[in-house]
């Protein structure tokens, strides 16, 4: 059994303004029905654009994440870590909190533009928090 936001209540947005290690960082999310969008920037612009989905297999309910370069920069691998970081996260807590099962994690669309200074470990996992943080209130509508 699922769960999911009304179509009236769709979509749900939150969006943050912070400082990640004295790096201005904006991070904006919204649940659609189809999927999550999130916006992370540290320049004001949407930057690469990247999709992120998981398939599991019928047999033996092993995971694959699937991470696509829609638009920009294809060399740049931590935007994908970003992504499937991201999604992992959610199936996590949708599990965790039994929103959804493992099957029906809706697809992830990440907008992500990073400053040369703030592709460090501990702002990534600062910005990681800050967005299933934001995942789970809007999970609460």
């Amino acid at each position: 059994d699922q769960i999911k936001p009304s179509i009236a209540s769709l979509p749900v947005t939150i969006h943050r303004s912070l400082l990640v290690n004295q790096i201005h960082t904006e991070i904006m999310l919204q649940r659609f029905s189809d999927r999550t969008f999130v916006l992370i920037t540290q320049i004001g612009k949407v930057g690469n654009l990247l999709s992120c989905s998981l398939e599991t297999s019928d047999i033996d309910c092993s995971k694959t994440y699937h991470v696509s370069n829609l638009l920009g920069n294809r060399e740049d691998s931590l935007l994908g870590v970003y992504a499937r970081a991201i999604l992992e996260k959610i199936v996590d807590l949708d599990k965790e909190q039994q929103r959804s099962s493992l099957t029906t994690t809706v697809p992830l669309l990440l907008g992500i533009a990073l400053k040369k200074e703030g592709r460090g470990t501990e702002i990534f996992q600062s910005i990681i928090k800050q967005v299933i943080s934001m995942y789970d209130i809007s999970s609460h509508g």
